[in-house]
């Protein structure tokens, strides 16, 4: 199967989907924004808490379906960061299963990354 990846999801909110089976995540990350560019309501994606450079074959994660999608400016001023607006994702997901990544197809640095997944059974875990 391929999709599309989040990487680099805390590990807190990958408990989240695994506990409650639905999150809405809210993503700043570029690559991620991209993927949410990219992505539709109803289209599969593949989350892991490993950052896109590091996504090999053997990467494991979740496969979920995109319920809902929202690209939004915020507007804030930190100390930290000269500008005073940013790009806020939000994505909601649905949990569907486990998989593991058997290829990486894509991994330009403004590329959404493309993954290709094999599904786990729940005695593989």
């Amino acid at each position: 199967m391929k999709a599309l990846a989040l990487t680099g999801v805390g590990p807190y909110a990958i408990s989240e989907i695994v506990k409650n089976h639905v999150k809405t995540l809210n993503l700043k990350n570029i690559c991620n924004l991209l993927v949410l560019e990219s992505s539709n309501v109803g289209d599969f994606l593949f989350i892991t808490n490993v950052s896109k450079e590091d996504v090999i074959s053997g990467t494991e994660g979740l496969i979920v379906q995109v319920k809902n999608i929202s690209i939004n400016n915020q507007n804030g001023y930190s100390r930290s960061c000269d500008e005073i607006e940013s790009i806020v994702g939000k994505v909601q997901v649905e949990l569907l299963g486990y998989a593991s990544c058997s290829n990486v197809v894509e991994t330009g640095l403004m590329d959404p990354s493309v993954v290709i997944l094999k599904a786990k059974s729940v005695y593989e875990l």
